[in-house]
């Protein structure tokens, strides 16, 4: 990690030079993990948090068109610029497209989802949801922008999949050649998919963010991605408050041998693991906490303690990336 952002938090540098904090703010606000409550995005839940965020010193934020946020965030650091609080290049602004269609069940927009089997120009499509989502963000450009799943969850069609995802991937090239992204990456990508990317010849991802946390390791994707030059970013670094993760026996005993939360001990061991965290909270007091990581290190045993909390079979909070043609 490099020190050389205007902003505090230490950040890494992907493939192609772009700098990115290695904390940021996620934006998806709602639930999907609790069954017993409505399932789905709720935008409204997410003004009073990206302001306290932004208050705290997060500079990297974690959108997407589907999140149904990207205006909450641009209204949110718009105003700072506007009062000239920082400047645009002080911002780290990820966003992710080709969401798609989801079960009944989770409320997303279907206008901000589709089913790439009946889009017949899936170029067009992506660059006018492009469009959309920088207009919602009123930004002329993002620092990242990813390729939000690889592929419909009920496809069984290997071939189109690969060739929807390349023709994807071509309209992510042309972004990043013209500027309107400083760096592309992949969402919930497995080797395989990105094995097609590279058979084809294509640009490497600089970035694949997955679902990472100590009750769903992936050492495997982990050593592949950096075999390969790709940051791997955690979402979910918490498991999205499911599983009773942040009351776990083992962890709680690092984090009070650190003098530290739960919380920020798991959020350290991603860090020196070397992945980029993307935690989200709706309290300021946590909101704080997950940026105040700095100033304390895990040693090894304490590490390994972390590691060994891994159950045999990974724990989601989301659909599992490996069912995905």
């Amino acid at each position: 990690m490099s020190e050389s952002r205007p902003s505090s938090i230490p950040a890494f540098t992907l493939s192609n030079g772009t700098e990115i904090p290695a904390v940021g703010f996620g934006c998806a606000f709602g639930n999907w993990t609790g069954g017993d409550v409505m399932q789905g995005f709720q935008p409204e839940e997410a003004w009073r948090p990206l302001t306290l965020a932004l208050e705290a010193g997060y500079r990297h934020f974690d959108g997407a068109y589907c999140y149904g946020t990207e205006r909450h965030l641009g209204e949110v650091v718009g105003r700072a610029l506007a009062e000239g609080d920082m400047e645009r290049r002080d911002l780290f602004i990820t966003t992710k497209l080709a969401h798609p269609p989801t079960p009944p069940h989770v409320a997303i927009s279907p206008r901000l989802t589709f089913d790439w089997r009946q889009v017949g120009d899936l170029a067009g499509r992506v660059a006018d949801d492009f469009d959309r989502s920088k207009e919602k963000l009123g930004m002329g450009h993002v620092d990242l922008l990813l390729m939000h799943w690889p592929g419909n969850f009920d496809n069984e069609d290997a071939g189109f999949a690969r060739e929807a995802r390349l023709a994807i991937w071509e309209s992510f090239e042309g972004f990043l050649e013209r500027g309107d992204a400083k760096a592309i990456g992949v969402c919930n990508f497995t080797a395989n998919h990105i094995g097609d990317l590279i058979d084809a010849g294509r640009t490497l991802p600089m970035v694949n963010q997955i679902e990472y946390h100590p009750y769903c390791q992936d050492p495997e994707l982990m050593e592949f991605c950096r075999d390969h030059g790709i940051l791997v970013e955690a979402y979910a670094p918490f498991a999205s408050g499911a599983f009773g993760l942040l009351k776990d026996p083992a962890i709680v005993e690092v984090a009070k041998q650190v003098g530290c939360s739960t919380g920020q001990a798991i959020l350290k061991w991603h860090l020196q693991e070397g992945r980029v965290v993307l935690p989200k909270s709706g309290n300021a007091k946590r909101i704080d906490e997950n940026l105040d990581l700095f100033s304390f290190e895990l040693d090894e045993d304490q590490m390994a303690k972390i590691r060994g909390v891994r159950p045999d079979e990974a724990r989601r909070s989301t659909a599992d990336p490996a069912t995905i043609l």
